[in-house]
């Protein structure tokens, strides 16, 4: 007898080949069935591009829409400027920023005037110390301190310009007389030793040689004495013009609300709260010091008192409340 193979179906044990061979996916009967070829994509259509001429003809008339509309380079260009313009003219025409111009003015204005006046009196200490020397040697002590003879004139006299241009760009003006006649007599006193060297100095080409040498020594003292005088005038006009552009065009007093003469009881103190109240006391004292004119206007309140700063506003207010209020009277 032969051994029977068999193979297990399942939980079943049945002889070898009584089942048929069992067939892969794919295989029918001891075939192989092949998927179908894949269909090859169609390919993309491309839009058909403008010709040249197409797009020339396109931009010619994208060109000549924005034409008629208004819509160029051009337009745009000269649109923007114009806006700009009007921007830079309110900006211009400002109170603050013409103050602003007119004061970088007036600086430049002063140090050509200075710059005259320091060059003019360097030229006459030269002069003021050959008179002041006489005949003393050179480097000896009466030939060194003639040299400050000059300087002990001029710095007091600068002093004197400073002092006056400085009250007058915050218009204070200094008309007391016996400024003015110290000022005029610096002047006359550094002309005289000036020009008294050329007098009794003898020139190899005679008289004619010698009155040029005096008309010139004559010449840089009177440009000192000029850039003396109207050093201070322009800067009173100067103030004037920023004042003119910052003061409101009824001398910064308000005609809404109506004063006593002594605002100390009237409802219009009731109305001014505690910092108005306060600054308002400052203002009196400025007054009865000295530091502040009666009846000062807002603007004089408000660079004197608030040191140009806060609100420009309470300074009018106050100029108001303060108007005909007098330390003598209040007193009383």
């Amino acid at each position: 007898m032969t051994a029977m193979e068999f193979t297990r179906h399942g939980a079943l044990l049945v002889p070898a080949g009584a089942l048929p061979p069992e067939t892969e996916p794919g295989e029918v009967a001891g075939q192989v069935i092949t998927d179908p070829p894949p269909t090859p994509a169609a390919p993309p259509q491309m839009p058909d591009r403008p010709g040249r001429a197409d797009r020339r003809q396109a931009r010619r008339d994208a060109a000549r829409e924005a034409v008629l509309a208004g819509e160029t380079k051009r337009v745009a260009r000269w649109t923007a400027r114009a806006a700009e313009a009007r921007h830079l003219r309110r900006l211009l025409l400002d109170p603050d920023v013409r103050a602003v111009r007119l004061m970088r003015q007036r600086a430049r204005w002063s140090a050509m005037a200075w710059s005259a006046l320091v060059f003019a009196l360097l030229f006459t200490m030269v002069n003021v110390q050959r008179f002041a020397a006489g005949h003393a040697e050179p480097w000896s002590p009466m030939w060194v301190v003639a040299w400050l003879v000059d300087p002990a004139f001029s710095i007091l006299l600068v002093g004197l310009l400073i002092a006056r241009g400085h009250l007058s760009a915050v218009r204070r003006q200094v008309t007391e007389p016996i400024v003015k006649r110290v000022e005029y007599g610096l002047l006359a006193a550094t002309t005289a030793m000036n020009v008294a060297p050329e007098l009794t100095h003898r020139f190899p080409g005679g008289w004619g040689e010698q009155v040029a040498s005096i008309v010139l020594h004559l010449l840089v003292p009177l440009l000192a004495f000029a850039a003396a005088s109207v050093i201070t005038l322009i800067q009173d006009h100067f103030a004037a013009a920023i004042a003119a552009l910052t003061d409101p065009p009824d001398g910064g007093r308000p005609t809404g609300i109506n004063l006593h003469e002594h605002p100390d009881t009237t409802p219009a103190m009731v109305e001014l709260s505690a910092d108005d109240r306060k600054l308002l006391g400052a203002v009196r004292h400025a007054i009865t010091t000295g530091d502040l004119d009666p009846d000062p206007n807002g603007y004089a309140i408000y660079r004197r008192v608030m040191g140009g700063r806060g609100d420009k506003t309470r300074a009018y207010r106050i100029a108001a409340a303060v108007n005909g209020w007098r330390p003598t009277l209040h007193a009383a």
